[in-house]
């Protein structure tokens, strides 16, 4: 991996103030959110899972509009591979998301505000869950910011659609069972929701089919944009 690339992209991302809304939006929501004590521990985790979802899809396609198709051209030629391009992009992608999961997770074991302590459990399903939602934010991002959409505005409102699709998918499969294939390529965003419950629970054989589905869509997701990029970038 071209590590001075990366160093690159990140001080890149910073020089362009486009990481001021993103992160701005998502700290101040943190703060507002946790404003009263006394809130249930996991079903407090999911509403920032879903904000970190949102913001990373933000956060992405800022990352990958930095540059124009000429600057590309010339960061393509200093590179081993145009696939180290790909790849630094998501490490920064990664890099940010890790502090907002953190901070999403230890802020409000920092001002006490849950009702009550949260245990190894709580706080491992909590990690799963912000690094899965981080990652399908991240994807869906630079998939839209690798496919030939004419104008910006249109891979935003694409982006939104498949966001607000995925977060509603259990409850459209549940209106006709048709539609558990056809939104087979959606995040499973469900399926890492489902073990958000306050409600008492173990992690039982039930949680391991569902995090290995989860781990194979994010694997295939990335080679499938990884494709896209690749075929993209040849012309």
């Amino acid at each position: 991996m071209a590590w001075k690339f990366i160093q690159y992209q990140f001080i890149s991302y910073i020089r362009s103030l486009t990481f001021i809304p993103p992160l701005t939006v998502f700290i101040g929501w943190i703060i507002l959110f946790y404003t009263y004590t006394g809130v249930p521990i996991m079903s407090s985790y999911a509403v920032t899972c879903v904000s970190l979802y949102l913001i990373m899809t933000w956060v992405a396609m800022s990352v990958f509009s930095l540059e124009e198709d000429g600057e590309k051209n010339l960061l393509f030629v200093q590179l081993p591979n145009k696939v180290q391009y790909l790849l630094g992009k998501w490490i920064v992608c990664v890099l940010i998301a890790s502090f907002l999961g953190l901070y999403a997770i230890v802020y409000p074991l920092a001002i006490n505000s849950f009702i009550e302590s949260a245990d190894f459990t709580y706080i491992s399903i909590a990690i799963y869950g912000h690094l899965f939602f981080a990652v399908f934010g991240i994807f869906i991002g630079s998939f839209f910011s690798n496919t030939k959409v004419e104008s910006k505005r249109f891979a935003w409102l694409s982006a939104m659609l498949v966001i607000a699709i995925s977060i509603a998918q259990e409850g459209i499969i549940e209106k006709a069972m048709v539609f558990k294939w056809i939104l087979l390529p959606f995040p499973p965003v469900a399926q890492v929701l489902r073990y958000f419950t306050d409600e008492a629970f173990h992690i039982g054989k039930g949680f391991w089919m569902s995090a290995a589905w989860v781990v194979c869509y994010s694997l295939i997701s990335g080679f499938v944009i990884m494709r896209i990029f690749m075929r993209r970038e040849q012309y």
